[in-house]
């Protein structure tokens, strides 16, 4: 008797009413699947590498996220964690509810390892979510083969859907980690539909976003591996010295991250917040000018979280 042949592995299942949304970046004509790639009729074609379209070719400025999330990949999902740590920040940064969201398409613009893309699926959404950054593995590990899900390696200046795509977009702490945040802010309206709402948080220019400026051209340049590994001893670090001078020294000088969300999260937002090429902080002003500028309409903050901001296309 013959010995049974290895199982293979399953192919990645794309959504293909999601996957019909994808356009040439260059053209913006329709995509067809062809096997393990998208084709254009321009000439151009895009691989589907493990699940996950690709449009650019690496990951080029956000190597620090490609790491991060890939060794994060869970830490702030609420479903891992057992807590609303996620939808809570969700809420407050964007003010969209279930009622806003049930049956709408939106784009999770910087997906990273799907936090938000899956607090969006549990409001009744589907969700593509693109990065530049490696992170899509990490967000196709965690929500790849579903329905309502699609992930896609693509540059925020320049995404692969036709204009009026979208019912929503999302952009919670991304746009600020863009060479120039305005003009990528831009290059996300007109994906949205007439009557379409974006919703993005950007750092607001104070306290520890502002005070990280002047570490930042520093601790980017620091191999991701070696400042990850320094994160994780000093911030266990300083939280068994709690209360004492030290800590308050430490914490004066290098705002290292103090959430109540656990002892991961902080390491991870430490890291986080002084590991990326790009860190713009801007002031509430700043970000509703952009909004206005680009013609939309009911611009606000949803809440009192500084520079998270929301508009309407009219």
């Amino acid at each position: 008797m013959s010995a049974a042949a290895p199982l293979q592995p399953a192919k990645p299942r794309l959504p293909d009413a999601l996957l019909s949304l994808l356009a040439c970046p260059q053209c913006k004509k329709r995509l067809l699947l062809d096997s393990d790639q998208l084709r254009c009729s321009c000439g151009k074609r895009y691989p589907i590498v493990r699940g996950v379209p690709r449009f650019v070719a690496d990951d080029a400025y956000l190597r620090s996220f490609s790491f991060e999330w890939n060794t994060h990949s869970r830490t702030q999902l609420d479903s891992d964690r057992g807590d609303d740590m996620s939808i809570s920040t969700f809420h407050s940064k964007t003010g969209l509810t279930q009622a806003d969201l049930r049956g709408k398409l939106v784009l999770d613009a910087g997906i990273g390892a799907g936090r938000f893309a899956e607090v969006m699926t549990r409001l009744g959404a589907r969700v593509i979510g693109v990065d530049l950054s490696l992170a899509v593995e990490a967000a196709y590990a965690n929500l790849g083969g579903r329905d309502d899900v699609l992930i896609a390696q693509a540059d925020i200046g320049n995404l692969p859907f036709p204009p009026g795509t979208f019912d929503y977009i999302v952009s919670i702490g991304v746009l600020h980690h863009t060479p120039d945040t305005r003009k990528y802010f831009h290059a996300l309206v007109p994906l949205l539909k007439r009557g379409g709402t974006i919703c993005i948080w950007v750092y607001p220019d104070e306290d520890s976003f502002k005070a990280r400026n002047h570490w930042i051209p520093f601790t980017n340049k620091i191999p991701s591996r070696m400042f990850y590994e320094w994160c994780r001893w000093l911030v266990p670090f300083v939280r068994r010295r709690e209360g004492t001078r030290l800590q308050t020294l430490i914490a004066r000088i290098f705002g290292y991250s103090r959430q109540p969300y656990g002892l991961e999260n902080d390491i991870l937002d430490t890291f986080d917040g002084f590991s990326p090429r790009y860190h713009g902080t801007h002031s509430p002003e700043q970000v509703a000018g952009w909004f206005r500028e680009a013609g939309l309409v009911d611009v606000r903050e949803p809440s009192g979280v500084h520079t998270s901001m929301r508009g309407t296309r009219p």
